[in-house]
C-alpha cells in the first residue's frame, strides 16, 4: 500500500482543549475507550448526544470494534464541529488546540478512515488502504468557507480518520495553537516531562486555517469569533472591578444621569442620550430572527418586562435595574460604524462586545451607583442571552453556577430573557417557557 500521490503530504486532526494536553503527553493521544478504562478524564469538547450514538456505531474493517475505541481525526483544517461548540458559547477558542498527523500513518495497520463523519445513523463507508482517499469529496474537505451546506455536504466535509487505542506523541507533526499562551503552555509540559520541544505552529499550518475569527471586522481579525464562558466570566468581573475602582477615584459632576431612576426617565424620553444607545439607534439588522431595527427591538424588550411574572415578582428597586438593562442589553450590536454598509448581521458575541461599553456607562454617567446596582447591571448585560442558550442550544448550566448567583439574580435574568425572546418570537417564549421549570428546580438546588 502506499499514499496516492496527489494526497502526499497531507495530515489529518483532531482538536482538544488546552488541558488535556497533560494527559495527552504522559499517556499518548487515547480513545475514549481507553480514557474510561484508565480513569482519565478529559476536558471534553463533542455533543453527548453524538457521542452516544458513536460509542454504539461498528467497525466494519479490521481492527473492528466500535468509534468510540478509536482515537478520530478530521481531514479538513476548518472544522464545522468547532463552530458548533463555538456557537454555543462552551469553549474558549483560544484554549483549543489542534494536533496534526501525518497521512502516512493511514498505511499503519491500526489505522483506518471513512469518507464522511462518523456521527450519522447510517454509518458512512469505512476504508483500510489509502487507494481509497479518492472516495473522499476533498474539494469539501479543502474548503474554507464556513457555510455548513447541506447535510450531505456537512457530513462529506468531515471524513474522518481513525486510529486503534492509542495515538503514541511522536506520531504528532505538529501542535496548532491560537495564540502564544497555549504554545508556552506546551513547552512548560514538554519541558517538565523531559521532552524535547515539539513543533508548535500558528496558522496557516500546510496552508490551512483552522479558527474563526471576527476577519470581517476592521481591526479585529485575530480575534476569536466567540467569547467563551472562561474569558468571559474574567471580563465581567474585571469589568465590575475597573467600574467600582474609577467610581471611588473619581466622582464626577457633570454625569448624565443622577441615579437609575433618573436615567430610565431620560432615556424615555431620549433613546440618544448616552452614544451607546446612539449607536443602536435605528440601526438596520440582516439577521433573519430579528425583523426589528436594534432600537425598535429594544423598545419592545422594555415594553415586555410587566407581561412575565418573574420580573413582577421583583422588588421596585430590582425593578428599574432590569428595566435599564433592558434598554441597554444589544448594546454591543452597535454602533452602525461597525458594520458593513450600516446593516448589523446575526452576531452572537455581542455580549461580549458589550463590556467596555458598560464599563464606561456605569464609570461616567452616573453620579449615583451602589455595588450592587453595578454588579447586577453588569451581570443582565453580559449575561442577558445565558438563558435561553441554556434552554434552547445547549450552553453549559455550569457557566451560569460559576458566577455564583442567588435565586433574586437568576430571576432577574429570566425577567430580561423571556423579554428579550418574546421581542424576537413570541411563539418562542411559550417553549422557553415550558422548559424553565426544571432549569430553575435544578439551579434552586445549588444556589442560594
Amino acid at each position: 500500500m502506499k499514499i496516492p500521490d496527489e494526497h502526499r503530504g497531507r495530515c489529518f486532526y483532531h482538536f482538544t482543549h488546552i488541558e488535556n494536553i497533560e494527559s495527552i503527553v504522559k499517556n499518548g493521544l487515547l480513545s475514549t475507550n481507553k480514557k474510561r478504562a484508565k480513569g482519565i478524564d478529559h476536558i471534553n469538547l463533542a455533543s453527548e448526544e453524538i457521542q452516544s450514538r458513536r460509542s454504539q456505531m461498528d467497525v466494519p474493517c479490521e481492527p473492528f470494534g466500535t468509534i468510540h475505541d478509536y482515537v478520530p481525526f478530521y481531514f479538513t483544517a476548518r472544522n464545522p464541529m468547532l463552530l458548533g461548540v463555538l456557537n454555543r458559547k462552551n469553549i474558549d477558542q483560544p484554549l483549543v488546540v489542534f494536533i496534526a498527523v501525518s497521512i502516512d500513518r493511514l498505511l499503519e495497520n491500526n489505522a483506518i478512515f471513512c469518507d464522511a463523519s462518523a456521527n450519522t445513523v447510517i454509518p458512512p463507508n469505512f476504508y483500510q488502504d489509502p487507494k481509497n482517499l479518492d472516495e473522499l469529496n476533498w474539494e469539501l474537505i479543502d474548503s474554507n468557507k464556513w457555510q455548513r451546506g447541506t447535510d450531505d455536504e456537512l457530513h462529506s466535509r468531515m471524513a474522518e480518520a481513525f486510529v486503534y487505542k492509542k495515538v503514541p506523541i511522536d506520531w504528532i507533526e505538529s501542535y496548532i495553537v491560537f495564540n502564544q499562551v497555549c504554545k508556552k503552555e506546551i513547552i512548560r509540559i514538554y519541558d517538565e516531562n523531559g521532552l524535547s520541544k515539539p513543533k508548535i505552529s500558528y496558522e496557516p499550518f500546510n496552508g490551512k486555517y483552522f479558527y474563526f475569527t471576527k476577519f470581517n471586522m476592521s481591526g479585529r481579525n485575530n480575534e476569536t469569533l466567540i467569547t467563551g464562558p472562561i474569558f468571559l466570566e474574567h471580563y465581567y468581573r474585571e469589568a465590575i472591578k475597573i467600574i467600582t475602582d474609577q467610581r471611588k477615584e473619581t466622582q464626577s459632576q457633570n454625569s448624565t444621569f443622577t441615579d437609575i431612576k433618573d436615567a430610565l426617565l431620560k432615556i424615555n424620553k431620549n433613546f440618544c442620550v448616552i452614544e451607546e444607545l446612539e449607536g443602536i439607534f435605528e440601526l438596520e439588522t440582516d439577521n433573519r430572527v430579528h425583523a426589528q431595527s436594534v432600537s425598535d427591538h429594544t423598545l419592545q424588550v422594555v415594553k415586555n418586562l410587566k407581561e412575565n411574572e418573574y420580573y413582577n415578582d421583583l422588588s421596585n428597586h430590582d425593578k428599574k435595574i432590569v428595566k435599564l438593562s433592558a434598554y441597554l442589553h444589544d448594546i454591543g450590536k452597535g454602533p452602525k460604524s461597525k458594520w458593513k454598509n450600516g446593516i448589523q448581521p446575526a452576531y452572537p458575541d455581542h455580549p461580549a462586545d458589550s463590556i467596555p461599553m458598560i464599563t464606561r456607562i456605569l464609570s461616567e454617567e452616573f453620579n449615583t451607583l451602589s455595588e450592587y446596582e453595578i454588579k447586577t447591571i453588569c451581570l443582565l448585560v453580559i449575561y442577558h442571552d445565558i438563558i435561553g442558550d441554556i434552554l434552547e442550544k445547549g450552553r453549559s448550566e455550569q457557566e451560569l453556577l460559576s458566577l455564583g448567583i442567588n435565586y433574586n439574580e437568576l430571576k432577574m435574568l429570566i425577567a430580561l430573557s423571556l423579554a428579550d425572546i418574546s421581542a424576537i418570537n413570541p411563539f418562542w417564549t411559550s417553549i422557553i417557557e415550558g422548559k424553565l421549570d426544571n432549569l430553575v428546580e435544578r439551579l434552586r438546588k445549588v444556589i442560594s
